[in-house]
């Protein structure tokens, strides 16, 4: 292929990227955050079925009443996720402490999930998982864009984006990243 046609095919590329970008809808107010069409409910955007570090399952039920999910991608072969994991469960441990409707809901970059499951009782992670290399799990990466680990986005009750920095609001700010988001979400 010549340059000037490989050239061409690439602004072809780039102009349907464009497209796609500008079909996609504002949520969130002024904050930037852009997403496509809200989901219908939170069950809808992260899936009714969920493991913990033992194995066992539970439904969606153990989100009810939670202000915010954090969804976080991430592997424990990750040294940057090694890094962010402890700070993100000394927040999720803070929150728990104080009340606060808060969940966290992995989304393993594992290579099994044997690894996710060793990462989660490793790291002594309380929170759940969506299935491995389910569904919901590829459905989410492709949603939020991930193109690196760890990331951790932030939605309602109703699946709508807060934030899409949560990662950056928890290193900086710890369990206060919460009260932004409650700002955020105007509650």
């Amino acid at each position: 292929m010549n340059r000037s046609r490989f050239r061409r095919r690439s602004l072809a590329a780039i102009a349907a990227s464009v497209l796609f970008s500008s079909l996609l809808v504002s949520c969130g107010g002024d904050d930037g955050i852009l997403e496509p069409e809200p989901p219908a409910s939170l069950a809808d955007l992260i899936g009714t079925a969920f493991y913990k570090a033992d194995g066992s399952s539970v439904g969606i039920e153990a989100l009810q009443g939670k202000t915010f999910v954090g969804i976080f991608f991430s592997s424990r072969g990750c040294p940057a996720c090694g890094a962010f994991t402890p700070l993100l469960l000394s927040a999720y441990d803070d929150l728990k402490e104080a009340g606060k409707p808060f969940e966290v809901v992995l989304v393993s970059f594992e290579s099994s999930a044997q690894d996710m499951f060793t990462y989660m009782t490793d790291f002594g992670l309380p929170w759940l998982a969506v299935p491995f290399g389910g569904e919901k799990s590829q459905a989410l990466t492709l949603r939020y864009d991930v193109r690196w680990i760890p990331t951790l986005v932030v939605v309602d009750s109703q699946g709508r984006t807060v934030s899409m920095a949560g990662r950056e609001e928890v290193a900086a700010k710890g369990a206060g990243a919460y009260d932004d988001w409650v700002a955020k979400s105007g509650g």
